[in-house]
């Protein structure tokens, strides 16, 4: 007797064989056919009888203490994935059943009824189920019904669980249950990220297979429309599909002229997107159907779900109450959302392992659902071509793989291949070649830098605080005093001092979400299209709350003399930043290396209200940069370059924070160069010689003119 873990078997054929690996059927002394008792660790649980087919697993690559358990036979039993269950070799062999008795469920069947589903039931069970077990459903389908009965009685004495066979005879009776009553398990462990949409159409499901407001408020009519958009590669299709496969007793593929038989038993209609869209095939009449569909399904418990990019691509006659009232959005994943993902595609396997897992989630920004598969993959490929030992044999000069599962392949001498090493290299690799599919899409998560990984400008970090600890923090305060959060933040000096770095360590240190704009990624070529994605950043912002929007390059899209379209996308912005919505929890942070190019529009009241100017680093910052920088040599070179310090640091004025890290790389690649593996000082005063200043002059008094016209 040992403790397993429950996982989902890979087939539904033969729902009550569970599957175990060849040490633990060898552990259990049970062989491939045998009974054995299943039970769960919940005390509550604990000595009901529940009885199964134990199978060894094929393939490699499972762990022991697993063991793979259909849908039904966890539902029969009540187990969840995830469970540790008890299993034990039986001495109870299982009894050939010599009658059922199934209850329909639904209206009474009449004697012709009952006679042609007990002679249905005779010859169509025994050649698809091995066994049956009290309280299973059977659904069966002919042509577009279902009907539907459930187990009531095996013949098996004290046992739940009983083969069937050409002998068994089959008895019907009636229940008074209405079908609508049926659970729709929409439970998928496959989708990882997308909990929040999965939990949303669960509850719209519930309501409308059990309408219990119907029965206090007449009027009530639950939602039965629901659109899913994103992205692609975020996992619409594979949402629908698994929404399909949560217990619907029917499920139709919706086209123009399809006929439903509307009952008391759940249905689910899938739409193709291109019934839905604007300027679809058909037009008017295309809506007019899908409205006929709508109004004939408002008293069914029936559900119609579709899929889009954006729900502005729908016709708008759809987007209404009593068609589709519920637009869930399926997002661009975040670092914890991919992480999830990748979990859920590896399953139970080893590979790809759980620390090169993680690095997968940190480093795909921007990745979907597709993507990652794609990654994982890739990745696998290359570990599998990098190891000689897992080469695919060859024949006559060109690979051939042999045939079988992958998880059992065997080299040509018939000796299995070895295990599969999966390195950084390979996903190194596999990042180069595998790039998000929704790159030009809005991007939002919290980044990973902090105040101490930038040298000095402590008055800078102070501000940048308070801008965003004021509101959040001592909002009752505020509101006291009558003062109004700041909307706004500009940033503004010479390129390479760290503009970008602050506003990354802001989000960091204060947990926002954090959504980067360039600007010039926000001009489109379409007409109207630069618009739209403004919108789409400031609604993303608003609903990932509280969080940061940080436009780099602000002066492509906001600089003086603009007009046409350009002006357009300016006139967006200043309307989302002041407009109806009120902007709560978002703080607008922008930054340019030519303020004197920005339209005099942002910078009145109510918008960029904070103007902070980050100059090149004073002494303090570039001690600290130089620090910094050497932290990461070995600890006995880095002592006595910090008695040179105060020299670098002064020798280094008038360059930029990007400027003496550049100058600490350069002095590695001399140290390199000359053949040696430290640092010496004379390496870091020949880069400070080698490396030009970027910033002027001429720079710097623009930046003091701009600044002082602003203030006058």
């Amino acid at each position: 007797m040992s403790t397993f873990i429950v996982r989902p078997s890979n087939t539904d054929k033969d729902p009550f064989r569970i599957k175990l690996t060849a040490v633990s059927m060898l552990s259990l002394k049970l062989k491939s056919g045998d009974t054995c008792e299943l039970r769960s660790t919940d005390s509550a649980e604990y000595g009901k009888k529940k009885l199964a087919i134990a199978w060894e697993a094929s393939g490699a690559g499972m762990k022991d203490s697993i063991v793979q358990t259909s849908k039904l036979l966890q539902e029969v039993y009540g187990f969840k994935l995830g469970d540790k269950i008890v299993i034990a070799r039986s001495s109870q062999l299982l009894q050939d059943s010599d009658r059922v008795s199934l209850e329909h469920v639904g209206s009474t069947l009449d004697e012709e009824g009952t006679k042609f589903w007990e002679t249905y039931a005779k010859s169509a069970i025994p050649g698809v189920d091995e066994c049956l077990v009290e309280s299973q459903r059977l659904r069966f389908r002919l042509g577009l019904e279902v009907t539907e009965f459930v187990v009531k009685d095996v013949a098996a004495h004290d046992a739940m669980i009983a083969r069937v066979s050409k002998n068994t005879k089959f008895r019907i009776s009636t229940s008074n249950e209405p079908t609508a009553a049926l659970e729709i398990d929409f439970s998928p462990s496959h989708l990882g990220g997308l909990q929040e949409a999965v939990r949303q159409v669960r509850d719209i499901v519930t309501r409308i297979c059990r309408p219990v407001v119907k029965s206090h408020f007449k009027l009530y009519r639950p939602i039965q429309g629901v659109l899913l958009y994103g992205a692609k590669g975020t996992g619409k299709s594979a949402f629908i599909s698994a929404l399909a496969q949560s217990g619907w007793p029917t499920v139709v593929d919706w086209k123009p002229g399809t006929q439903l038989r509307l009952s008391n038993e759940p249905q689910l209609i899938i739409l193709s997107p291109r019934y839905i869209l604007r300027n679809a095939g058909g037009g008017s009449n295309m809506v007019n159907e899908l409205d006929k569909l709508f109004d004939q399904i408002k008293d069914s418990p029936i559900l119609v779900v579709s899929e889009v990019r954006h729900p502005n691509d729908v016709d708008g006659a759809l987007r209404s109450e009593g068609k589709f009232a519920a637009e869930i959005e399926l997002p661009i994943p975040s670092a914890l959302q991919r992480k999830e993902i990748l979990v859920a595609l590896r399953g139970d396997d080893i590979v790809p392992p759980t620390g090169l897992l993680q690095e997968m989630a940190e480093r795909t920004h921007g990745y979907v659902g597709a993507d990652l598969y794609a990654l994982v993959r890739r990745t696998l490929e290359l570990a599998a071509d990098r190891s000689p030992s897992n080469a695919p044999p060859t024949v006559n000069g060109k690979k051939s793989l042999p045939k079988g599962d992958r998880t059992t392949l065997r080299d040509t001498s018939g000796e299995p291949l070895a295990p599969l090493e999966v390195k950084s290299i390979d996903l190194e690799e596999a990042l180069r070649e595998i790039r998000p599919s929704a790159l030009q899409e809005i991007f939002l998560e919290t980044p990973n830098v902090h105040w101490s990984d930038i040298g000095g400008q402590h008055e800078i970090k102070r501000q940048l605080h308070n801008a965003v600890e004021r509101p959040l923090k001592f909002a009752d305060r505020m509101r006291k005093l009558g003062l109004q959060p700041k909307k706004g933040v500009l940033l503004y000096g010479p390129p390479g001092c760290s503009k970008t770095l602050l506003v990354r360590a802001l989000a960091t240190e204060a947990g926002l979400n954090f959504l980067a704009v360039k600007g010039a990624e926000l001009i489109s070529m379409y007409v109207g299209e630069s618009e739209r994605a403004t919108r789409e950043v400031f609604r993303k912002a608003r609903a990932a709350s509280p969080s940061i929007i940080f436009f780099d390059e602000i002066d492509a899209i906001a600089s003086r003399g603009r007009s046409g379209s350009d002006l357009n996308v300016l006139t967006t912005l200043l309307n989302e930043m002041d407009g109806f919505e009120e902007l709560r929890n978002v703080l607008v942070v922008a930054a340019t290396n030519k303020p004197q190019n920005i339209d005099p529009a942002l910078m009145r009241p109510g918008r960029f209200d904070n103007v902070v100017y980050i100059g090149p680093p004073d002494l303090e910052a570039r001690r600290e940069i130089f620090l910094k920088r050497l932290e990461k040599i070995d600890e006995e070179q880095r002592l006595e370059l910090y008695e040179d310090i105060e020299e670098f640091a002064r020798a280094t004025e008038g360059f930029s924070g990007a400027e003496i890290v550049a100058i600490c790389q350069t002095a590695g690649e001399y140290a390199f160069d000359a053949d040696r593996d430290v640092i010496i000082s004379e390496d870091i005063r020949k880069a400070i010689e080698n490396t030009p200043k970027s910033i002027t002059r001429e720079m710097l008094f623009e930046f003091e003119s701009w600044n002082n016209a602003r203030m006058r």
